[in-house]
């Protein structure tokens, strides 16, 4: 017998130090495989659409969660900041307070459309690349900075902000009742125009942008699980283009027919909220386009 194979000598080389090496195992799961447009599986398919499913709902439940418990957070401090800053004056403070209220009470939703979304591409990436439960922790990871480092870092800005003082009287700034009014009305009418205007035009560039993607997918140099793959992605970002951009606008609205309504007077908060429907219009349909 070859007396380097013998247990004989294995046992020395043991005992003095030399032991065979051992790969160890890689610790947080399955190891990692890029995605490969060309060589992407029917497999990899089936593990990206769990990855997404999963990813969705962990994303859109965990987000939707904290942004039920971050959303009056942000809004209280941001209430609270306002009527502590020296910096307003109270006419403009109570302008802003329904203002506040009411993009406060909007915001859970659209986080939510939107970490759904979110949490489906990249439930779908994570779950090809490693395993569907994989998608879970990633989810979980997105959900924890959303709550720690976005949310949290708006409600830090927030108190920082309400900690200015004044150099001097003429710094601190007010509007009159008037004013106030206009700028309340405003807001309403913002909101209404942007908010079902930009629905609008999201569903009516709905199926001219679904069928561009399909195209585009379908001619493209890739393997077909992954052409499969990215229609379904797109399938659920169509569906939920529509709710998002209805939630987003009206957000938009509230502050910007807010600002045009008391500088300007309720009318040209309207023509300014139309322009900025006209410009999103526009923009969507030169994306399109190109």
């Amino acid at each position: 017998m070859n007396n380097l194979t013998s247990p004989a000598r294995t046992t020395t080389l043991s005992f003095r130090g030399v032991r065979p090496q051992i790969t160890p195992r890689s610790e947080g799961g399955p190891s990692k495989k890029p995605i490969d447009e060309h060589t992407f599986s029917w497999l990899d398919l089936g593990k990206g659409l769990g990855g997404a499913v999963i990813g969705g709902l962990t994303e859109g439940v965990g987000v939707g969660a904290s942004s039920l418990l971050r959303g009056p957070q942000v809004g209280f401090e941001a209430l609270k900041g306002m009527w502590q800053s020296d910096m307003l004056g109270n006419t403009l403070k109570l302008t802003m307070t329904p203002v506040i209220i009411a993009a406060g009470l909007a915001s859970p939703l659209v986080a939510t459309i939107g970490a759904l979304g979110y949490g489906m591409f990249e439930g779908f990436k994570v779950g090809a690349e490693q395993s569907p439960l994989a998608a879970f922790g990633a989810g979980m990871e997105t959900t924890k900075k959303f709550h720690n480092e976005l949310a949290g870092g708006v409600i830090k800005g927030i108190r920082e902000a309400a900690e200015h003082e004044p150099a001097n009287p003429g710094e601190v700034y007010d509007i009159r009742l008037l004013e106030a009014g206009k700028g309340l009305a405003g807001s309403l009418v913002g909101a209404a125009v942007v908010g079902v205007g930009a629905t609008g035009s999201t569903a009516y560039h709905l199926l001219p942008a679904y069928g561009k993607l399909t195209r585009e997918l379908w001619k493209a140099d890739m393997a077909l699980p992954l052409k499969v793959g990215g229609q379904l992605l797109g399938t659920g970002a169509a569906v939920l283009a529509v709710p998002l951009s209805a939630g987003a606008g009206l957000i938009y609205g509230l502050g910007s027919g807010a600002l045009h309504g008391y500088k300007e007077g309720v009318v040209d908060s309207a023509v300014h909220a139309a322009q900025d429907v006209k410009k999103y219009h526009q923009a969507v349909a030169g994306l399109l386009k190109d």
